[in-house]
């Protein structure tokens, strides 16, 4: 790698100076979609204790090992897949520099520099001592910085995991090379443990268990020995990942898929259909990587055509297929054969054939299958423009080259756009919606960030147009899809909240939970509307529902403990509260509720106890000087003064 960087350090620079050029504007940007999974993206609220939306990641160095035995996302109601490395990277990154969105994008960048370096160093490789090697990997690594369809994968933080999953499965095909030629334990071991950190980093590493042999059989001699045991080395690794995730991960799998997420996760179709389904959503990746347009966040359910008729998606699969089949068979041109299948293999994971996308499809889905993509646009290139010696920079605007200047101009004009829009996550769905009117989950993602202008004072629109816009934009998305349980519930809450609508807040409420009857959040907020028309039983018939379905629902307790008390029902509020410390033990508020009960209940010396019980879990001069008084009254002076000096 050091001969490469030697030898080629023109084009190292170059390509670095093009990575800044297309994604520096980026650095401004902030959190957006789905970063809140990975890192710590709130903020402290003015008079409130700090609660890091990521808890481990908030510990830095100290929260690393809780990582690697915890799933990689975590939602109210599920905790998904196992990418340790990934959030590893966001612990060591907040233990050092903090909550810094700055550093966090810069990251992105320089993995997604390296990862084009790599691949161009990979491509020189493997194609050593052919004519073509370095015209192809120049070009291939070129198209690779510029293409705009990856400005998702270096602009969301949460998509790290592809970055860091790319980067180190090339450096795996890096030394699977040397290795083949020369075996040696130290450099298969590297290879062992880079495979280990991708595959650590997001699953798709997968693709490369198959990549590597694949570009071994094209451009090295077959060596029935050398290849069976690289095989036994991928196998050896898929062990090595089942052992690590089943002895160190401490929590279930828990992953729900839905209707508005891709359909094909609950309509029953037969395999012809997926098949159908598949050639289409393959020929739209062809499309969108040769015309990358629009650009959109999300798709989900009803922004692809997934019936079995055929369209102009299919008919473009059939293109692609037929045109390089006519291409490589009349001229056995072996190395298209090679990008195609490059190209087919990583992108056919992701085709809705055998596992439906979430989302239906998706911009990152395609990160991988470019490295075959962009190698088969090098081909074309490279049969119209003759490469030079790449000796200096000031060659890249030479004769040759200056045919690409204005491709590469626009792509960056482009990407620099895009970039924009993902400065976070309200400037990224309100440019996005104009075409993903459709779209229910896109709708409701809008919907939820103008509940949150809701909450907190903002400069772009008065509250009575937010206000209509994020009603607007809920209703949009159950008209898409019926079953949006969660936009139901949501929409229920601002009719609450901001309207006082409780009549039009219940009826929301029920047909979320219609459509989701273990919906705890929405049985809470339905008591909340009772609680509020004095319906006591029915709200606590709710709060129960509730906590019945989610024990760890603390909010519900609370709301239900609350009520009663309230409304002097202090026996009733005592005991939802013994309910709640079973599943809530040690809980600062629930002790203090407790001890509230016993005081007004007129059970002094009980309350004392309790209260001093949540000073032990909260040490505060509030309840001190609290403690200090009530003891004081009851004429033990020895703890009214213990408690005076706190």
């Amino acid at each position: 790698m050091i001969t490469y960087f030697s030898k080629h350090k023109n084009i190292f620079i170059t390509f670095f100076v093009l990575v800044f050029l297309f994604y520096g504007n980026s650095l401004k940007n902030k959190y957006a979609l789905d970063d809140d999974y990975v890192t710590v993206t709130n903020l402290p609220e003015k008079g409130k204790n700090f609660l890091p939306n990521h808890k481990l990641v908030s510990k830095g160095f100290g929260g690393i090992v809780g990582i690697w035995k915890s799933r990689y996302a975590h939602d109210s109601e599920a905790s998904f897949d196992y990418r340790p490395f990934t959030t590893t990277t966001f612990a060591i990154e907040y233990a050092i520099f903090g909550q810094n969105h700055f550093i966090s994008h810069l990251i992105n960048i320089l993995l997604y520099f390296f990862s084009a370096w790599l691949l161009f160093c990979c491509l020189l490789k493997l194609f050593e001592e052919k004519d073509y090697s370095f015209p192809l990997a120049f070009f291939c690594a070129l198209i690779f910085i510029i293409h705009p369809v990856h400005s998702e994968v270096v602009n969301n933080l949460k998509c790290r995991d592809e970055l860091l999953a790319f980067f180190f499965s090339l450096s795996a095909l890096w030394y699977s090379i040397d290795a083949y030629e020369k075996p040696h334990f130290k450099t298969i071991l590297l290879i062992i443990l880079l495979l280990l950190l991708g595959a650590f980093s997001k699953k798709t590493t997968v693709i490369f268990s198959a990549v590597i042999p694949l570009c071994l059989v094209f451009f090295r001699k077959i060596n029935l020995k050398k290849f069976a045991f690289i095989l036994i080395t991928f196998a050896l690794i898929g062990i090595i990942v089942f052992i690590i995730k089943k002895n160190f991960i401490t929590e279930d799998l828990v992953r729900h898929f839905y209707h508005f997420e891709n359909p094909l996760y609950t309509d029953k179709v037969s395999f012809f259909h997926k098949i159908i389904i598949g050639i289409k959503t393959f020929g739209f990746y062809v499309q969108f990587l040769l015309f990358p347009y629009p650009f959109r966040s999300y798709y989900g359910t009803n922004t692809f055509d997934l019936s079995a008729d055929l369209n102009i998606y299919f008919f473009i699969t059939v293109s692609f297929f037929a045109l390089c089949g006519f291409y490589i068979y009349k001229y056995k041109h072996k190395l298209l054969l090679f990008a195609m299948l490059l190209f087919s293999g990583s992108i056919a994971p992701f085709t809705n054939i055998s596992t439906p996308a979430p989302g239906v499809l998706g911009e990152r889905f395609a990160y991988f299958s470019t490295m075959g993509f962009c190698l088969i646009l090098a081909i074309i290139i490279s049969k119209y423009i003759k490469l030079i010696e790449y000796k200096s920079i000031s060659q890249f605007f030479s004769k040759p080259l200056l045919y690409l200047l204005p491709l590469i101009l626009i792509c960056m004009v482009y990407s620099w756009n895009r970039n924009s829009n993902w400065a976070n996550k309200l400037t990224l769905f309100e440019h996005d919606i104009k075409h993903l009117e459709k779209s229910a989950k896109a709708n409701s993602l809008l919907a939820n960030e103008y509940f949150e202008l809701l909450r907190t004072p903002n400069l772009k629109y008065p509250p009575k147009i937010v206000l209509q816009k994020c009603i607007n934009h809920y209703s949009q998305a159950v008209a898409n899809d019926s079953s949006f349980f969660s936009a139901y519930n949501n929409a229920g809450v601002v009719y609450y909240s901001y309207l006082k609508d409780y009549k039009q807040a219940k009826q929301l409420f029920k047909l979320a939970i219609r459509h989701k009857p273990i919906y705890s959040q929405a049985y809470e907020n339905l008591g909340n509307c009772f609680n509020q028309e004095k319906e006591i039983a029915k709200a606590n018939w709710c709060y129960k529902k509730a906590y019945e379905i989610n024990p760890k629902q603390y909010t519900s307790y609370i709301a239900a403990i609350t009520m009663f008390f309230n409304n002097k029902s202090y026996d009733k509020s005592l005991e939802i509260i013994r309910i709640a410390h079973v599943n809530i033990p040690s809980n600062y508020e629930l002790i203090a509720q407790e001890a509230n009960c016993y005081l007004m209940k007129g059970d002094t010396l009980v309350a004392l106890k309790r209260f001093e019980d949540a000073y032990v879990l909260n040490p505060n001069q509030n309840l001190a000087q609290f403690l200090s008084q009530k003891y004081k009254e009851t004429g033990n002076p020895s703890k009214a003064e213990l408690y005076k000096n706190k």
